[in-house]
């Protein structure tokens, strides 16, 4: 079987998009299967995810030109220029911007179509909803190609992006299967969006860890608590801080490491310094690498992700991977991932219930052992290469053999605890 993942473009190391293509493609290599990664646009020559691809041995292909690449990247500097500029216009910018994309990206669609029936695929796996989705979806399913969207996050989430989901929605019924990555996550796609196909889970999952420390100790003295992902408003960094103020006054022998980029990276650390701990909080970049990603995970005691909305967050994966107790927001799809043994879930936005959560794991060394060794092994069940490929194989054969019985691929069989949730 030919497996085509697809996605509009790579953004950056900070996309947990792009995270999960990449781990995705580079597992499947891994366990010896056919699979290629079709982007509507150009990389950059440094991109680390491209690298990661190719040094697994995943061909990368891509169908807009050059200059369409340089036009769009222009155009999204010059659309953050505008907000900032005009923030009351955020939406009507957005909107136009919408219009200028889907323009772009329709204009592709004869080669797209004409590359995917070059290449012989037998199944195409989409993720993003974008325009550069939606041209795929529609160049596949004219090329008589079986096509899988997966969701990634929570439909019409963020707000601001409603208006792409509002005109994605309308390739939906071109997919021969919608995948969502848990189960809640998966009855909140039945609740929002206008489909009828099959539905049913694809998790995130991380690669191997094979240096991954169990929580429990006490680096230089210090509990270290972490956060990695965008530092945007909704995933909650100023509650974190908040919080971690509090917690430092109740629990002093505690420091917070932040990973990340974003708008608000400065707002995060100008609130550190009026609360009085900018000596106990280090900002450390963004990770590139996977090397680095466990190299930072390894440093912390409990990670933390106090988001206001979200799918199923790669680094709290990661973090659990690393056999790290999670304390984290329970929304989205997060209270299927964690349970009261391998961690805390908060409100989202309750800086008060953050701090109490907090303070708990900082004076409980044997407790934070416990939910690290938990989260570690609940990674293996659930998000682990092990737990996550045989139900990818299981889900590509059943949706390439369409109305007839599947085709079994080795090694497909799967357990997963949420292969049955449809």
């Amino acid at each position: 079987m030919r497996i085509v993942l697809c996605k509009g473009q790579i953004l950056g190391p900070i996309s947990g998009a792009d995270e999960t293509l990449v781990t995705y493609a580079v597992q499947l290599q891994k366990a010896g299967h056919s699979v290629s990664v079709l982007l509507m646009y150009r990389t950059t020559k440094d991109d680390p995810y491209s690298h990661r691809l190719l040094n697994t041995g995943v061909p990368v292909s891509w169908i807009a030109s050059k200059l369409a690449h340089t036009s769009l990247g222009t155009g999204r500097k010059l659309g953050r220029k505008l907000f900032g500029i005009f923030p009351s216009s955020k939406k009507l910018i957005r909107e136009r911007t919408r219009r200028v994309v889907t323009g772009m990206a329709s204009r592709n669609y004869q080669q797209c179509r004409d590359y995917l029936e070059q290449q012989h695929a037998d199944l195409m796996h989409i993720i993003t909803p974008d325009p550069s989705a939606m041209v795929m979806i529609r160049a596949g399913y004219d090329a008589g190609i079986p096509v899988i969207y997966q969701e990634l996050g929570l439909p019409y989430h963020p707000p601001d992006f409603a208006s792409y989901y509002r005109e994605f929605t309308s390739v939906l019924s071109l997919c021969r299967e919608v995948t969502a990555l848990s189960p809640k996550l998966v009855d909140y796609c039945r609740e929002k969006l206008p489909i009828s196909n099959s539905l049913s889970v694809l998790p995130i999952m991380s690669d191997e860890i094979t240096n991954g420390s169990t929580a429990g100790h006490q680096p230089n003295g210090h509990v270290n608590f972490g956060f990695a992902a965008r530092i945007e408003e909704l995933k909650g960094p100023m509650v974190l801080m908040e919080a971690f103020a509090a917690t430092h006054d109740y629990f002093s022998n505690v420091r917070l490491k932040i990973a990340g980029d974003g708008s608000q990276r400065q707002k995060v650390t100008a609130l550190a310094r009026s609360l009085g701990v900018a000596d106990h909080y280090d900002y450390n970049g963004i990770y590139t690498r996977p090397d680095q990603r466990t190299a930072f995970m390894h440093e912390l005691d409990v990670f933390v992700m106090p988001s206001f909305t979200e799918g199923t967050p790669n680094s709290i994966v990661e973090a659990m991977a690393n056999g790290k107790p999670i304390i984290a927001s329970a929304v989205g799809g997060i209270p299927d991932m964690i349970d009261p043994e391998s961690g805390i879930l908060v409100p989202p936005g309750d800086a008060r219930a953050l701090a109490k959560a907090m303070i708990s794991l900082a004076e409980n060394p044997e407790l934070r052992l416990q939910m690290g060794r938990a989260a570690q092994e609940r990674y293996r069940t659930l998000f682990s290469p092990a737990a996550v490929v045989p139900l990818m194989l299981e889900t590509y054969s059943r949706v390439a053999a369409g109305d007839k019985p599947p085709q079994p691929i080795d090694g497909n069989k799967s357990c997963h605890p949420w292969s049955t949730c449809r």
